[in-house]
């Protein structure tokens, strides 16, 4: 029985002789301390939604061929940042245990998306037809200061410095594996910072509470599905993001410099911005548009009527 004890257990040290489950779970474990609640959970997810058959045979068995498989089955229905986000955790787990059966696995091509942005016209409506409920203030950190979700939720009042106008942005609030709400930092480095606060969203604010007390009370996943509610009936068609998209794009086309408006956005390179966050606003394409086609118009008079011009 000894015999076989030791033979079992140097079975399973072998890596081959593991699955990629095991080794996920250990390099989860091994890295609780570090890894954000948010990023555990969405391997946990992962873990969850991949395809069993690969995750749970031996290592030993797999192959390229077999990885490859069950991305196309896992592509299935998802985006393909998810797909991407899912092959970038389980290629990272097996290169660390030196299995390279996730090498040069075609992903699903990225498709470019539209991203739709409100008008300030469609924003200043929405403010009214919200106002007073508790969804007011949440949007208004957003429309004004360009804050993330999880930064809002978690502002309390003693962030607030009310002589200079400042709030400082240095948390955020999540939902951790077992679906509980909590406190963790920024995003990235760039996330820690001091934001002027516009007089507008000084006079929204509601009556100060106790220093530790959350400026926005309740529940987040309530306030975030009354928004939701909200959104539709009031025909406001944009997704919570998108009111972070307005912010960055009304900074653009005031011509705040890149930089600043990457600061006031917590980004700590200016890739979102050029990659995402330039879009103009509907009106202004129209508007535009009509200068180029007027443009256009004149120099196509200019050339009709240039002395000694020729038309083939």
């Amino acid at each position: 029985m000894a015999d076989l004890f030791m033979n079992e257990r140097n079975h399973n040290k072998k890596i081959e002789n593991k699955n990629i489950k095991q080794l996920a779970e250990a390099y989860i474990e091994n890295r609780s301390n570090v890894l954000s609640p948010t990023t555990i959970t969405g391997y946990k997810s992962i873990l969850k939604n991949f395809p069993k058959d690969l995750l749970e045979t031996r290592i030993g068995l797999l192959t390229n061929e077999d990885y490859q498989a069950a991305i196309n089955q896992y592509s299935v229905g998802r985006s393909p940042k998810t797909v991407k986000s899912a092959h970038q955790f389980l290629n990272k787990v097996l290169t660390d245990n030196h299995i390279y059966i996730s090498e040069n696995t075609i992903l699903p091509r990225k498709t470019k998306t539209d991203i739709e942005i409100p008008t300030t016209e469609e924003v200043v409506q929405f403010l009214k037809d919200i106002e007073g409920t508790k969804t007011e203030i949440f949007v208004a950190f957003s429309v004004f200061l360009g804050l993330r979700r999880s930064e809002t939720f978690a502002l309390k009042w003693k962030d607030i410095d009310f002589n200079k106008k400042i709030v400082r942005i240095n948390k955020a609030r999540v939902i951790n594996e077992y679906n509980d709400f909590v406190e963790k930092t920024t995003k990235t480095y760039a996330g820690n910072r001091d934001l002027k606060i516009p007089d507008v969203l000084l006079n929204m604010l509601p009556p100060k509470g106790k220093a530790n007390d959350y400026i926005i009370e309740g529940s987040p996943t309530a306030i975030y599905s009354l928004y939701n509610r909200q959104r539709k009936n009031f025909n406001f068609p944009y997704n919570f993001h998108s009111l972070r998209h307005y912010f960055a794009s009304v900074m653009l086309m005031a011509g705040v410099p890149n930089k600043y408006a990457m600061e006031r956005m917590g980004h700590s390179t200016d890739g979102m911005l050029k990659n995402v966050y330039q879009h103009t606003f509907k009106s202004k394409q129209e508007e535009y548009d009509v200068v180029l086609n007027d443009l256009f118009n004149k120099q196509d008079k200019k050339t009709d009527t240039a002395p000694n011009s020729k038309k083939e």
